[in-house]
């Protein structure tokens, strides 16, 4: 099995004592359930409610390894740190390197690791971490220490990865897209990254409200596209009404492959990026149809 580098992915190393605690009054997922042997979707408010990054969780033991977009690490790392205060946590932006595996659901060793058929697996030796991807369990992360010899740049293998993550229906926050939708909107419901339970985090009101009024008007789908369509594109209707943005989008065999959060109502109407046609596709999970 070899990784394959995953340069557009970082990683924010939460340490310290407290660094559960706090990261529980900041993420919408529960940190108690990220356990070593396990790895959990998150995503992060504004006090509005509004996503500024989503990534997975990773428990090394010692720390707690926050895997996202790289481009909105510093950023991450310098609102996170207006909360600390006197709190015992280290936020850093780390030099590790995350890599990616498209393994099937086998049982595999890379590293001396090996890497069990269970969702969720994981496994680490200090230097090296390998886990399942949660959402996609047939996939696997690769993160490592700056001085292990680097995994192979293969542009091939990171579109891979990123078609994989289109089509497995998970959605990516960046530049373009922070404070653009509630959690909500692109399913982090219906994946698994919101506790409903665990109490209060930055935003949670305005996560709490939505889900029990019945306030989701939006959610994220998954279209062809005959073009590329950047993140923050407008999904328009037939009128020429903005109806929706794109929130990802990856090359295909033919054509792209994009994600969408689109108005519920017109949902399964004529929907268009500028003037490509936007044909409907399934995702391997189920989209409530009304709020």
């Amino acid at each position: 099995m070899v990784p394959f580098r995953l340069d557009g992915l970082g990683v924010v190393r939460v340490s310290g004592d407290d660094r559960t605690d706090f990261l529980q009054g900041q993420l919408t997922q529960d940190l108690n359930e990220v356990l070593p042997q396990q790895t959990r979707l998150w995503g992060w408010n504004t006090p509005k409610g509004r996503l500024l990054a989503i990534g997975q969780a990773l428990a090394t033991g010692d720390a707690t390894l926050l895997v996202m977009p790289r481009e909105l690490l510093d950023s991450t790392v310098q609102r996170l740190q207006m909360f600390v205060l006197r709190a015992k946590v280290r936020i850093e932006a780390t030099s590790l390197q995350v890599a990616g595996m498209l393994s099937g659901p086998e049982s595999f060793t890379v590293d001396g690791l090996e890497l069990g058929s269970a969702a969720d697996a994981s496994a680490t030796d200090g230097q090296t971490c390998i886990a399942r991807v949660t959402g996609d369990p047939a996939r696997a992360l690769r993160i490592t220490l700056p001085d292990v010899p680097p995994a192979n740049p293969d542009a091939r293998g990171e579109a891979a990865w990123q078609l994989a993550d289109v089509r497995a229906g998970l959605p990516a926050i960046t530049t373009a897209t922070a404070e653009a939708f509630v959690p909500q909107m692109v399913n982090l419901d219906l994946l698994g990254g919101i506790s409903f339970t665990k109490g209060c985090y930055v935003g949670q009101e305005v996560v709490a409200r939505t889900q029990n009024l019945g306030r989701i008007k939006r959610r994220m789908f998954r279209f062809a596209a005959p073009v590329p369509a950047d993140p923050g594109n407008d999904v328009v209707n037939a009128d020429g009404a903005r109806v929706g943005k794109v929130v990802r989008c990856a090359a295909a065999e033919e054509g792209h492959e994009l994600l969408a959060v689109v108005q519920l109502a017109v949902a399964g109407e004529p929907l268009f990026v500028g003037d490509a046609v936007l044909s409907p596709l399934t995702l391997p999970y189920r989209v409530p149809e009304n709020a």
